[in-house]
């Protein structure tokens, strides 16, 4: 049954998806290691939500510590954030659009050091990958 997206019941599905993931798990092996590796995904408005959406992940060394919908667009505990409208996350989601190819176009905002998330490029496919594959109902426009 699809989890509503936006919900803490969507954000543990999710982290389950992530720690159940051999792929990510190889991938991001020495991702955190060193660094803050947790990530803020922040959907900003557009298309079907008419406010953001930010979701916490702690991650470290190819694993998952913890994934939560925090109520602002910044956290004190994120070391890196990916900022975009919702519906260009959609289209990432969906496979129309690589996550990477709107970063290097600008498209989706970083903050944080963009050499070392392009360097762990393939880590965070594999989180993209675990996002999109993850049973999801998403609110229409």
């Amino acid at each position: 049954m699809p989890v509503l997206f936006g919900t803490s019941e969507w954000a543990h599905a999710l982290e389950e998806g992530i720690n159940a993931s051999s792929e990510y798990r190889n991938a991001g092996q020495s991702w955190g290691t060193g660094f803050n590796g947790n990530i803020l995904f922040a959907f900003e408005p557009g298309g079907a939500i008419a406010r953001g959406s930010y979701l916490l992940l702690r991650l470290q060394e190819g694993r998952c510590l913890g994934a939560e919908f925090v109520p602002g667009p910044t956290h004190p505990d994120q070391g890196f954030a990916l900022r975009a409208p919702f519906p260009l996350w959609l289209d990432i989601l969906n496979g129309k659009t690589l996550a990477a190819s709107a970063i290097l176009t600008g498209k989706m905002r970083v903050e944080g050091n963009t050499i070392t998330l392009l360097k762990y490029a393939g880590a965070h496919r594999s989180l993209v990958h675990c996002v999109a594959t993850l049973d999801t109902r998403f609110p229409e426009a």
